[in-house]
């Protein structure tokens, strides 16, 4: 049993107490009355990071599927047919519409929770991207009873990214707004 690091016990032997250790800038102290190992003299410039809290990830998409769902219905129905598969670029409005969605939603996330605003918003993201594809597959699947062309897949994938960097965009926007707030 290796001795060094132990103080002397009070008749002589060893004691379980052990000397703290240099640690980078400060001690680890071993203090049975504490849990776990903590580094004395750290100065830490973020909050702890307390773990992912689904309200403020379920309020980002809320606000994404607000905006969204009424705006994807107008534009997959368009005097019957999607506006993406017709002639004209009446699609773009939708389109913007979701996209500022998006970024919104991002900045509400970063605003809410400044250090975890980037993974509350792709979550959130991800959360409301999967029901809006999900509905846009039923409703041409099941329902309209069409298949989905390959340029469009590719737009919905173009649309995935566009929308996965919107987010965290509007998290970074959020995180500033939050910063000069305080």
């Amino acid at each position: 049993m290796p001795t060094e690091g132990r103080l002397p016990a009070q008749d002589g032997g060893l004691g379980e107490s052990q000397v703290p250790r240099q640690l980078g800038w400060g001690c680890m102290a071993d203090n049975e009355g504490m849990s776990g190992y903590g580094i004395s003299g750290e100065c830490s410039r973020h909050r702890p990071f307390r773990g992912t809290r689904w309200v403020e990830i379920a309020l980002a998409t809320s606000l994404v599927l607000v905006v969204s769902i009424p705006a994807m219905i107008v534009e997959e129905d368009w005097h019957g047919h999607p506006m993406i598969e017709q002639a004209s670029w009446l699609w773009v409005l939708p389109a913007v519409l979701v996209a500022s969605a998006f970024l919104f939603g991002g900045a509400l996330a970063g605003l809410r929770c400044p250090s975890t605003g980037v993974v509350h918003a792709s979550s959130a993201a991800i959360a409301a991207l999967t029901v809006l594809l999900l509905g846009a597959l039923y409703r041409r699947l099941w329902f309209v009873h069409e298949g989905v062309q390959h340029a469009v897949v590719g737009l919905w994938c173009l649309g995935v990214a566009g929308a996965l960097t919107l987010s965290v965009i509007g998290s970074l926007f959020g995180r500033r707004l939050g910063a000069d707030r305080y």
